[in-house]
């Protein structure tokens, strides 16, 4: 358990997460490169996503597995306003 604590930590504090902590509007290519760092480390995660439409923005919500009973979800949205999965 130590270890992954670590590990995340680690993932946390770079750049691409603390826009995605900040909830600033990221690139695609700005969610995989964090997805990148969750596979290079072994650390378990969901993500779905949900297309804009002309009433919602594009978003993903990422969910991060740290133990049985702890999961840490960020809401990442690729454009300004609302989404399926609340607001911004």
């Amino acid at each position: 358990m130590a270890n992954i604590n670590k590990e995340l930590n680690r993932i946390l504090s770079t750049e691409v997460f603390q826009k995605i902590i900040n909830n600033d509007i990221i690139r695609i290519r700005q969610l995989n490169a964090a997805i990148s760092l969750l596979i290079k480390t072994g650390i378990p995660f969901d993500i779905t996503f949900s297309p804009g439409t002309r009433r919602d923005a594009a978003a993903a919500e990422l969910s991060i597995f740290v133990a049985p009973t702890t999961t840490i979800t960020f809401l990442i949205t690729f454009e300004g306003g609302g989404t399926v999965f609340g607001e911004t």
